[in-house]
C-alpha cells in the first residue's frame, strides 16, 4: 500500500508509482521510496559510487542522526525510523536533493546501470510483479519472455482433483479431536473449531498434489463441509456417551459398542436429537462460512495470479 506522505512527495517530484512504491528519475539518478513497518525507506541509485562518494553520504546521514542504511550496487538504501510519529517528508526531500545534486554534478553525463545485467546500457523503469527495477531493453525482453512462459506453466500445471480431495479429508481428520474437546469443555464455542477443517484440508489438498484452480477450491470446501458434519456428529455422540457413562458403568468393549449403537439409533430416530445435531452443524457452517469464502477467493486469486512486467503509472 502507498501511504499519503510518500505519495504526496512522489507527486511533487514528478515520480510515478506502483502499488507500494514511488519511483522515477531525478536528473540522472534513479529513486524509489516506500513505507515499511515503523519506517520509511528511500533507495537512491547513481551512475558511479566510489569510496569518496560513500564517505560523503555517510557524513550527510550522520549530520541528520540517521544510523540505518545499506549499500547497494552503485546505490544506497536509507531507512528513516518512525517511533512515535511519521518521519518528516520535508527532511527526506532535503536529504534527497543534496545527494542528487552531488551525484548529478560529479557524474553529469552518466546514468545508473541496468539492475539486472549490470551494464551501462540505455535503461527504463519496469515493474516486475509490482517491484520496480531499472533494466535495459535486452533484459526487459528476456524477462518478459520468461514471465510469459511461467504464466503458461502456472495455468497448465498438473494436478489431480481426486487425490487432492483424499488429502483434504485425511488431513482434516485431526480436526475432529479439536471439535470433541470444544464440545466437551466449551460447548458454546464448538462451532469455532469448524474453521480448522478448511485450514487442515487446504494443507492436505496441496500435499496430495491437488490441482490449484477454482474447482480445487470448491473441492476443499466440499471436503470441509463433510468433515464439519462428521466432526459435529462424532462430538455430539461423545457428549451423549459421556452422560451415559455417568449413569451406567461401562466396563468392557461390548458394553461400549452397545452404548454406541444406542446413541446411533437415537440420533437416527429421535427428532429432538436430530434437531439439536442439525442446529450445531448449521451453526458451524455459518461460523466457518466466512473462512470458506475467504479460502475460495484466495485459491481463485492464486490460480489467476500471473507475473507481470509493466511500466509504473502516474500518481493521481
Amino acid at each position: 500500500m502507498l501511504w499519503p506522505g510518500i505519495k504526496k512527495l512522489g507527486k511533487e517530484l514528478n515520480l510515478k508509482r506502483t502499488d507500494s512504491e514511488v519511483v522515477g528519475f531525478i536528473k540522472n539518478c534513479f529513486v524509489k521510496m516506500y513505507d515499511g513497518r515503523n519506517m520509511k525507506i528511500m533507495e537512491l541509485y547513481v551512475p558511479e559510487m566510489d569510496d569518496d562518494d560513500k564517505n560523503y553520504i555517510i557524513k550527510k546521514l550522520e549530520s541528520r542522526k540517521i544510523k540505518r542504511y545499506e549499500w547497494c550496487p552503485n546505490g544506497v538504501k536509507v531507512i528513516f525510523t518512525e517511533i512515535f510519529a511519521p518521519y518528516s517528508m520535508k527532511k527526506i526531500k532535503e536529504l534527497l536533493d543534496e545527494l542528487i545534486n552531488y551525484f548529478s554534478n560529479k557524474y553529469p553525463a552518466q546514468k545508473p546501470q541496468c539492475q539486472h545485467c549490470g551494464q551501462h546500457n540505455e535503461t527504463d523503469i519496469y515493474c516486475i510483479n509490482d517491484a520496480s527495477l531499472l533494466i535495459c531493453n535486452d533484459c526487459h525482453n528476456k524477462i518478459k519472455k520468461t514471465t510469459h512462459n511461467e504464466n503458461l506453466e502456472q495455468q497448465n500445471i498438473k494436478g489431480n482433483y481426486l487425490w487432492g480431495f483424499i488429502g483434504a479429508i485425511l488431513f482434516a481428520i485431526p480436526g475432529i479431536l479439536l471439535t470433541v474437546l470444544f464440545f466437551v469443555f466449551l460447548e458454546s464455542m464448538a462451532a469455532v473449531s469448524a474453521v480448522i477443517y478448511i485450514i487442515l484440508g487446504t494443507i492436505g489438498y496441496k500435499k496430495f498434489k491437488g490441482k490449484i484452480s477454482p474447482v480445487g477450491a470448491v473441492i476443499i470446501i466440499i471436503a470441509g463441509l463433510i468433515m464439519v458434519a462428521a466432526g459435529i456428529t462424532i462430538s455430539y455422540s461423545v457428549v451423549i456417551l459421556r452422560e451415559i457413562s455417568k449413569e451406567l458403568e461401562i466396563i468392557n468393549f461390548d458394553m461400549f459398542m452397545d452404548a454406541v449403537k444406542i446413541i446411533s439409533k437415537a440420533i437416527l430416530e429421535m427428532p429432538e436429537m436430530q434437531k439439536e445435531l442439525l442446529k450445531n452443524i448449521i451453526l458451524s457452517y455459518i461460523v466457518s462460512g466466512f473462512y470458506f469464502v475467504y479460502q475460495l477467493n484466495k485459491m481463485v486469486k492464486e490460480w489467476k495470479n500471473q507475473k507481470s512486467v509493466d511500466k509504473p503509472r502516474e500518481i493521481v
